[in-house]
Formats: structure tokens, sequence, C-alpha cells
């Protein structure tokens, strides 16, 4: 697939992805224009007959000629509209999937922090709608352009070799159009109010993903979509910008239709009084009567495009600000690490200037040890797991596994070495194999396997379809227990030397806890393991525990150790002794 390798603004941008299927659209453009003559000879061809008609010796043989040809104009005209229609849907269906792949392959080489910080309404909105509305531009917009810049140049000509009078009044609403679609379209309130509008559409569009995921939630409570207020919020903000905007426009633009829609009245007066006064004939008359106002139908839709055009460019922009965002760095020379230890040394980091979430984070981890991280919520725990992972570049620092910068492993390899058991677990619309196997090249033997280690084979077993059966249909869904186990199945099957478990029970109920906890032990057998845990203890057999607050490293060491030496660890431990006693 080519690359979006230039960058250019506004209309310019449009036509440069356009330009991908060049020859495509040149084709329908010459086509566009075709058809403009062509739907132009019929009127003509009554011109003539109606000159013919008005002369004092009719001939209705010729007469009936020009029916036949006006007819035959009328069919090839409109199949030749038809063809001009294919191919330019044609070219913006390839160039749409080809944008679409570009955009799904640019997202997966991003920062994780890039993705984190927008909404899944905003990237929604760029893969769907603003995508989606660059394929009205190239199919219909670009020969609809065409269309209508030659057939009021090409009537016009025409009109000004039969009278230049009448031809220079019917050619006002052109000047007209050309002056009002830049100020109404082109100005700064303009941009404004465009980049409102797509922002006020990806909140809404937030707020409506948000609220079906927490449908469940609210029907428990009793809840509805007027009570979910940042859905209701959103809508209502919207449904008001828009109302705004058509109020605000309406009267420049009430005005100009008006003028547009009345414009045969010059066109008549100029040429009622020029037939009277024998400056034109009767058939000239009805000529510039039915060409002279006709002509302004396709500008209707030229003024109609102004708006879209500057809806689409702003969705561009924000398709454009994806795809040329900085990816993380990346090294291509694999590299053979003596051994798997892992060290942070000096590691600083922050979504932005003003968030610092770790702050001069330094220690180790031996080959093949079990390492947990503790502290408070926001202490920066699941951030140094991410780091690790490389989801985003440590700010300051380095991270080192085998004494090798992860920066100078190519991401395949780092992918091949590290394994992440997130808190939230997802599960794809497929089959219970295909979400275990996740692409791997491995045997169904293999993913069975993995699965009778995470406690997961008899479950899957007795589905309706086994291991075929499709996650969501007929009813079959799993617990967040169970999806977690799914993770561990993923993770096992892997079998990648360094394992990071981001509170790996947070959703697991005790059944579930039993059956996690026991697959824990297939899973970390011989390998580097970083554990973020929360039920501290689950850890306190850990070969270190490190405890975090407020972004710093405060203590390291054994449990035993921490509770003597530790404050803040000692206290959490209370805690979460006086909680399960609670329970209990």
């Amino acid at each position: 697939m080519k690359e979006y390798k230039k960058r250019k603004n506004g209309i310019a941008r449009l036509l440069e992805i356009a330009g991908r299927r060049k020859l495509l659209l040149l084709i329908s453009g010459f086509l566009s224009v075709l058809h403009a003559l062509l739907s132009l000879v019929p009127y003509i061809l009554i011109f003539y007959i109606i000159r013919e008609l008005t002369r004092e010796r009719v001939d209705f043989s010729l007469a009936r000629q020009y029916i036949i040809y006006a007819v035959i104009a009328a069919v090839v005209s409109m199949f030749v509209f038809f063809v001009s229609g294919i191919l330019s849907h044609i070219a913006a269906y390839h160039i749409l999937f080809e944008l679409r792949r570009f955009i799904v392959d640019k997202v997966g080489k991003l920062p994780m922090g890039y993705l984190n910080n927008r909404n899944s309404g905003a990237l929604k909105k760029i893969l769907s709608d603003d995508v989606e509305r660059i394929e009205n531009f190239i199919a219909h917009q670009i020969p609809d352009f065409v269309k209508g810049v030659a057939l009021p140049v090409i009537t016009i000509i025409f009109l000004f070799f039969q009278d230049w009078r009448l031809a220079v009044i019917s050619f006002v609403p052109l000047i007209i159009l050309a002056i009002w679609i830049p100020i109404m379209f082109g100005g700064k309130k303009a941009k404004g109010m465009m980049k409102n509008y797509h922002q006020s559409l990806e909140d809404m569009n937030s707020g409506i993903v948000e609220y079906v995921r927490a449908m469940p939630v609210m029907k428990i409570f009793g809840q509805s979509a007027e009570t979910f207020d940042k859905y209701g919020n959103t809508v209502k903000q919207f449904n008001g910008f828009v109302n705004d905007w058509v109020k605000t426009s309406t009267p420049a633009f009430a005005v100009f239709m008006s003028f547009i829609s009345n414009a045969m009245l010059p066109v008549l007066a100029l040429g009622l009084y020029l037939y009277f006064e024998n400056g034109v004939t009767l058939a000239t008359l009805l000529l510039f009567l039915i060409l002279g106002t006709g002509y302004i139908k396709p500008l209707f839709v030229l003024s109609n495009m102004g708006i879209q055009i500057s809806i689409i460019n702003r969705g561009v922009e924000q398709i454009d600000e994806l795809l040329y965002h900085k990816n993380l760095e990346e090294s291509h020379e694999n590299h053979h690490p003596e051994n798997l230890s892992i060290a942070f040394k000096n590691v600083s980091f922050a979504y932005d200037e003003n968030n610092l979430v770790l702050e001069n984070v330094d220690f180790e981890i031996r080959e093949r040890s079990i390492t947990a991280l503790v502290g408070p919520s926001g202490a920066g725990k699941s951030t140094v797991g991410q780091l690790l992972a490389r989801f985003w570049d440590a700010s300051e620092g380095r991270i080192t596994i085998g004494g090798i910068n992860i920066k100078h492993y190519p991401p395949e390899q780092l992918m091949q070495m590290v394994s992440f058991v997130f808190q939230d677990s997802f599960m794809f619309q497929q089959s219970m194999y295909e979400n275990i196997r996740m692409g791997m090249d491995k045997t169904r033997a293999e993913v069975e396997e993995a699965a009778k280690a995470a406690q997961l084979h008899e479950m899957i077993s007795n589905l309706p379809d086994g291991y075929d059966t499709l996650f969501g249909q007929s009813g079959v869904h799993l617990s967040g227990g169970e999806q977690q186990r799914f993770q561990l199945a993923r993770a096992i099957l892997k079998n990648a030397p360094i394992l990071i478990l981001d509170e790996a029970t947070a959703f697991a109920d005790p059944e579930n806890e039993f059956r996690i906890q026991q697959a824990f032990s297939r899973l970390i057998k011989d390998k580097t393991v970083l554990i973020i845990a929360h039920r501290l203890s689950t850890i306190t057999d850990a070969d270190k525990i490190i405890v975090f607050d407020k972004g710093r490293l405060i203590s390291e060491g054994k449990h035993k150790i921490l509770l003597e030496e530790s404050e803040l660890y000692n206290r959490m431990w209370n805690a979460h002794i006086r909680a399960k006693e609670f329970v209990m």
C-alpha cells in the first residue's frame, strides 16, 4: 500500500487523497463533463424546434429529427452519468479501504498514551464518520463539482453566442455565488464553528459508547438515558449547538436562496423588453428562460457542497493528526541478552508536562524471580508494568532487559519476551479457540493444553459447540473471573519468559480466584514475574516487594522485613487484614 507521504491542507489535501485513484477519477470527471454537455443537448434542440415551428414554412420532418436526437441525447446522458458514478464509487471505496487499513496499522504503532488520551468516541468518529465522509467527497462531490462547474460555463458560452445582453444578465447569479461561498465557509468564524461541531460530535459519540457499556449498571439502579448525565448532556449540547448554528446561518442563507431562486426575473424582464422591441425572437427568449436560469440548479449543489467540504476538511485534519503523530521509536536489530534481569535506572514518566506519574524510580529484578509492586491507588504501580512492555516510553532514565535498553529491541522481539495479564480483560467476537490463540501460530492441541492449565477446559467443553462456540452468541457470556482465565490461557500459550500480572484476580469470586491461583503455578514457572498487587496476601512469598507512594519508590524487601521497616506497608497490611476479617 502506498504511503501518505505528502501533507497538504484543505481542498488540496482532499484532492491529494483522491489522487490515489487518479485515473478512475479522471475518467469519471471526463464523463461528468460529457454528461453536462449531453444534458444541454435536449434543451438546445428544443430551441431549434421552437425556432423551426415559428417560421412561416415549418419543416416537420426536421422537427421530428430534433425530437429523436433529443431523446437519444437524454438516454446517452443518463448512461454516461451512471458510468461516471460507478467509476467514482469504485475509486472511493478503494481509497477508503486503503485509508482504514493505514489508520489501523498506524494505531498499532502509536504510544498507548496517545490512544489513552483520546476517548473511544473520538476514535470511532475518525475510523467511521470522518473516513466515510471522504467517500462522499470522492464518489459524489468531485463529479458534482466537475458537472457544477462545466455545465454553467458551457451554458454561458453557448448563450453568449445567442445574445450577449441576456447572457450577461444570466451570468449575475454565478458571480454572486462565487463571492458568497468563500464568505460563508472560508472565514475564521466558519472554521471555529466546524471545530466546535466536530468536538461536540466526539463528545456525544463518547457519551453514547459509555452509556451502552454502563447499561447493566443503569438497569440495576433503575436509571434511564435521561438520568445518565454524560450521555444526556452531550446529546443536549450537540442538539443545542446545531440549533444555534442553523439559527445563525439561516438569515444569510435565506437571502441567498431567495435571490438565486428568483434569478429568472431579471432575465424575464430584459427578455420581454427585447422581444417587444424586436431585439430577440420568441425561441431565443424561451431558450434564455430555460437555460439562462436552469444552469443554476447545479450551483445549488455547489452551495450545499461548501458546508459539507468544511465538515470533511475538519475530519481530514483529525485523520492526519493521527496519521502523522510520532510513532514509538523502533529498532530493527535483534539482540541476544545473556539473561532476562530487569532494571529501572532513574526512570521518570509523565503523561504531560503537568502530570508526573513516576519520579527517579531505580530498582532491579533478578531473572526467574517474583517481584511484587504495591502501594496506594495512583502510586504508579501499573505505569511501571506498562513502561516495561513499552506501552509508553520513559520521559527520563532507561529501562533494560538483560542490560539492553528496551528501546533497542525490535517491538516484535520485545513482545515475544513479555506477556501482560491485564486487570481488565477483553473478549473478541470470535470462537473460544480463537480467543485463546489470538493469532499465534499454535496447534489446536496446544490451545487446549493452555486452556487446561488455565482451568478453562472443562467450562469450554460444556458449551454448545465447545471450543468453536462464539463469544456473545446465543447468550454465551463469561463472568469477569472466567475472562481473566482466558487472559491467563493466552499468556500460558505465548510462554514468554517475562510475565507482568496487573491485579489478575481483581474480578474473581472465591472459586475463580482458586482456579486462577492454580493457573498461576503453571504460568510463573521458570519466569521473571512482576506482580502489580492490591491483595497483599497473594504476594507474601514474593522474592521482593517494592512499595510505591505518589510516584516514588519508598522501600523494598521481603514481606517480613517490610512489616518492620516500612510504615506505609505496615498500614496497608493491617488494613488488608481488617478488610478480610470484616468480609468473613
